[in-house]
């Protein structure tokens, strides 16, 4: 028998209405670019070029609204592979990626990638290891799943709460970053922004959930795309001729460290630079760009590359989208897609850090104060950059020019004084990315507690009160998000270190022990999942006492330790505590066939069936 939602097909003309939408973007651009030419101002480019956008985004949310509770929650198991694979590597990247980590690549240069090859290879890992089998099962979120798995409500509810952490700290990191980008070319304050950001990340998630979600994130992702190529592509012809800046940009090295050794900068050893990954405060660039283990060593970067990828293969957020395609086979390709789309990302932010470090050197080096680049007091004004000559020697060093880590994609084309078209191009793209993985995160938050604990506890009542429970979950998450933006300065990059590394330590064991070894029982679970969340959390708690996590290398090392600890905990609480029941077995057996209709949809099926018949009687 065949669940109803594998009845409804896909729209066929999907490809062209997107298709549509990416051409619209594209002319939209054209069209300011020309007025620009004619006269308009910043300001007004800046605002059709953000506010546009956002008006189609709202308009999909409200087209793909619903009141179903599938379609809410898995937006009715009939995505296409390709769509789903865009969310997913916009959640995957997110505001994070296209802000934060293409600045820590300008910093850092080659010890970035440990971040990037994180992300792609933890995508590699869950499409091997947990998509397909999550698939199968069906269940809407991961605490669900494992409530499922072993047949306990304690479970389901103990993962709920646990993810919240991560969750929580991926979902303040993008609205923070969203909001600057708001507030730097909006004439909007930064509290305002934050209020305005929230409110329309948690009004997509209400009108239709994973439905809506996915909808207006794939047009987002579209947008981010767009945004981030064209700009990049333009400068990657005036330097090298060609428009593939990920192939070509290694032409550049040799006039980069020219520029480089000019301003006098010289290799560094780890632990010269504190943090090794910049803070979001305007930060001098100390390490040249090809210096390899000069920010961390070889072991920092070990572990901060495993850390991303095990955070990534169990991140709630991006596992929560393994329900929504229509087979297993499916849920595969979209993981890879999305795969695809994060490396190629990985491979683009070098090129863009490349290009913007030579300008800046290469303009910067040792330039008296009186001939200071143009577009200087551009980006001083946007508090971009921050100069002073400190020495009274009448030039700007390397310890004189800081820049702000998140803004190195917007200084790109300012500093190539291009048309400022493009740098508003720039802003929509990373704002759009940041609004999708910020709505992942929320509906993946708020949909555990509407769905987990509200469902765990027994209340089934009708549908209608079972999706405000969702609504109202969304709502009380995102005013609970706008009012810690408001009272803590938040660090993205920091945040989303911890967040990977929570995932990691927490539910990447319980995972694998649910996953691959069918003698883990309940308590196996649970010791796997509170080991792993404790140990963390105590390490990042009492960090700054006794230094145990006060860096991201040192957060990483935390979070693998919690992995093998809460490996051991979970083996050892399911070898010498009670044996699987059968029913545990018979659902571990069943979940690992590849064939078949997920687990709980036929669990669905079979209650209804019941149900009517009973009615009937």
């Amino acid at each position: 028998m065949s669940a109803p939602s594998r009845q409804q097909t896909p729209n066929p003309h999907l490809g062209a209405y997107y298709g549509i939408i990416a051409a619209a973007f594209i002319s939209l651009a054209i069209v300011l670019a020309m007025f620009e030419q004619l006269g308009w101002g910043d300001g007004a480019i800046a605002r059709s070029l953000i506010l546009l956008p956002l008006a189609l985004y709202l308009v999909f949310a409200i087209g793909s609204r619903t009141l179903n509770v599938e379609d809410f929650f898995t937006s009715g198991r009939r995505v296409p592979q390709v769509y789903n694979a865009m969310v997913l590597a916009a959640t995957t990247v997110g505001g994070v990626g296209f802000f934060a980590y293409t600045g820590v690549v300008l910093f850092m240069g080659f010890d970035a990638l440990a971040i990037g090859l994180g992300w792609t290879c933890g995508l590699l890992l869950a499409a091997i290891l947990f998509v397909p089998y999550l698939r199968k099962a069906g269940a809407y979120t991961l605490p669900a799943f494992l409530g499922q798995r072993f047949r306990s409500r304690p479970i389901r509810m103990a993962a709920s709460v646990m993810q919240i952490v991560p969750t929580a700290l991926l979902l303040a990191a993008e609205i923070q970053l969203a909001a600057v980008v708001a507030s730097t070319f909006l004439p909007l304050s930064y509290w305002l922004s934050i209020l305005l950001i929230a409110s329309f990340v948690s009004a997509t998630a209400i009108l239709g959930g994973m439905r809506s979600l996915t909808w207006t994130g794939s047009a987002q992702f579209i947008a981010g795309a767009i945004g981030l190529a064209v700009p990049l592509i333009v400068i990657s012809v005036l330097f090298t001729h060609l428009p593939t800046p990920q192939f070509t940009y290694g032409e550049m090295f040799d006039s980069l460290q020219g520029a480089e050794t000019e301003v006098g900068m010289s290799p560094v050893t780890p632990g010269e630079i504190a943090p090794a990954l910049t803070g979001h405060e305007p930060t001098q660039a100390t390490k040249p760009f090809l210096q390899p283990f000069g920010a961390i060593n070889e072991a920092g970067f070990l572990v901060l590359f495993v850390c991303f990828a095990l955070g990534t293969a169990a991140l709630p957020s991006l596992l929560v989208r393994s329900g929504v395609t229509c087979s297993i086979a499916d849920q595969r390709r979209s993981t890879v897609w999305a795969l695809a789309l994060v490396a190629l990302f990985v491979i683009t932010a070098p090129a863009l850090a490349t290009f913007a470090k030579l300008l800046i050197f290469r303009d910067m080096a040792l330039a008296p104060t009186a001939g200071l680049p143009a577009w200087l007091s551009e980006l001083s004004t946007r508090h971009l950059v921050q100069t002073s000559d400190l020495n009274g020697d009448g030039s700007i060093g390397t310890g004189e020019f800081l820049i702000m880590r998140d803004g190195v994609a917007l200084l790109l084309p300012m500093l190539a004084e291009l048309p400022f078209v493009l740098t508003a191009l720039l802003a929509c793209a990373g704002l759009a990315v940041a609004l999708a993985a910020a709505g992942s995160h929320l509906f993946t938050l708020a949909g555990s507690l509407a769905d987990d604990v509200y469902g765990a506890l027994g209340w089934r009542p009708l549908v209608l009160p079972r999706l405000m429970a969702a609504w109202a979950a969304i709502g009380t998450c995102a005013l609970a998000v706008i009012i810690f933006l408001l009272i803590v300065e938040v660090d993205a990059l920091q945040n989303a270190v911890t967040a990977f590394a929570f995932a990691a330590a927490t539910f990447f064991p319980v995972l694998i022990l649910a996953l691959w070894w069918p003698h883990c029982t309940a308590w196996g679970a649970i010791a796997s999942l509170a080991t792993g969340f404790l140990v963390l959390f105590l390490a990042v708690t009492m960090g700054g006492m006794f230094g145990l996590a006060e860096t991201a290398v040192g957060i990483g090392t935390m979070s693998l330790v919690a992995v093998i600890l809460a490996l051991g905990a979970g083996i050892g609480a399911s070898l010498y505590g009670p044996a699987p029941s059968p029913a545990e077995t018979a659902y571990y057996e069943e979940m690992r066939k590849p064939e078949g209709e997920a687990i709980f949809d036929l669990a669905q099926q079979r209650a209804k069936s019941v149900a009517t018949r009973k009615a009937t009687d």
